[in-house]
């Protein structure tokens, strides 16, 4: 079922929901969109101010997407909340059902900002200060988060190879590729010092962070999408934000934004931080280049396709670095290069998928 047919089915429970809290009949606009079973709408009734509403898979059903559970929603919330930083109010819950009334951050994403003018290397500089700030006072295992090594977003590293490679290579993988490929990435690990952990966002990047110019100091960065946060290795969250699937930074703002991050690190805490980050950077687009297809073809979604020939690029920048030497020679081996991304139809993958691809 797709996400509109089954909001749309539950309308009376949507009903039901929001007319104790006086919003029953109120226009409803859609805001934004994402890769996950889940929708946002702006309700608005005369000239009162407005609310979200976050409509939902219920936590526990069968379609629901991993790392979207709305029980972490409010509470991973209501804890960044609580250490400074800024995420939405929320007004009213029912978590049975799916549905929750939000404080509204408006319509300007720091990408929409910087499209409209405002300045790229102060937003991102506030964007890097709040993960600062979430560096110095999250406590990850105080909200009790999941692991990343353990979760679906680390496993997610093999999506290159389960929907990329047979788009690109126009063939079925054979058996054990994706196990040849895991080992390359267990093996440049093995090699590397400890790396920092703790708390991560997951999915911080400029569509998940709001500019509200009217708010002061970190609160003029609205955060939003935290309910998949996890304990895990720090540079992920910079990584994410510095090198966007979505639109490009300037190399000049992702060096300026990774020396603000690392001011005040030794030397040697600095130099394993940087080397740490080009793993995960390249680990982050080998998850996302598969993504994208696995969402045109499993669920119907092709408008990330675009973004393909970025991620491909990142890759194959990223992929000179002598850390990743090994991994840059693996898929040199099998035919996969990340200068020439494929064009292609959901329609062509049509048997070229294994079932046991992730």
């Amino acid at each position: 079922m797709r996400p509109s047919s089954f909001f749309e089915s539950r309308k009376d429970r949507r009903e039901s929901f929001l007319s104790p809290h006086g919003w029953a009949g109120a226009g409803m606009h859609p805001v934004g969109a994402d890769g996950s079973f889940r929708r946002y709408m702006r309700l608005r009734r005369g000239d009162e101010k407005s609310v979200i509403l976050m409509e939902a898979v219920p936590d526990g059903s069968g379609m629901a997407t991993p790392g979207h559970s709305l029980h972490d929603f409010i509470r991973i919330g209501a804890y960044l909340r609580s250490i400074g930083l800024h995420t939405p109010e929320i007004y009213a819950a029912d978590e049975a059902e799916g549905y929750l009334l939000l404080e509204d951050f408006g319509d300007i994403s720091f990408r929409s900002a910087m499209a409209g003018g405002e300045d790229a290397g102060n937003l991102y500089g506030l964007a890097a200060d709040a993960l600062i700030h979430m560096r110095g006072n999250a406590d990850a295992g105080a909200v009790g988060l999941p692991d990343y090594y353990a979760s679906h977003v680390h496993r997610g590293r093999r999506r290159v190879v389960d929907w990329y490679m047979p788009a690109a290579r126009k063939e079925r993988n054979a058996d054990g590729i994706a196990g040849e490929y895991l080992a390359v990435w267990d093996d440049i690990e093995k090699n590397m010092p400890s790396c920092p952990q703790g708390f991560l966002h997951i999915d911080y990047h400029a569509e998940n962070l709001m500019w509200m110019p009217g708010k002061s100091g970190l609160r003029r960065c609205g955060i939003l999408d935290f309910q998949g946060a996890m304990r895990g290795p720090l540079p992920y969250d910079l990584a994410n934000l510095l090198e966007d699937a979505r639109a490009g930074v300037p190399w000049g703002v992702r060096d300026e934004m990774l020396a603000r991050y690392c001011a005040g690190m030794k030397a040697d805490e600095r130099e394993i931080f940087q080397a740490w980050y080009r793993i995960l950077a390249a680990q982050f687009h080998c998850r996302v280049i598969g993504q994208f297809i696995r969402l045109a073809v499993k669920d119907g979604k092709p408008q990330y396709l675009k973004h393909i020939p970025r991620v491909a690029g990142y890759l194959e920048e990223g992929l000179k670095h002598s850390l990743l030497a090994t991994l840059r020679a693996w898929f040199d081996k099998n035919g996969v290069d990340f200068s020439r991304p494929p064009v292609f139809r959901a329609a062509d993958m049509a048997g070229l998928i294994r079932e046991d691809a992730f």
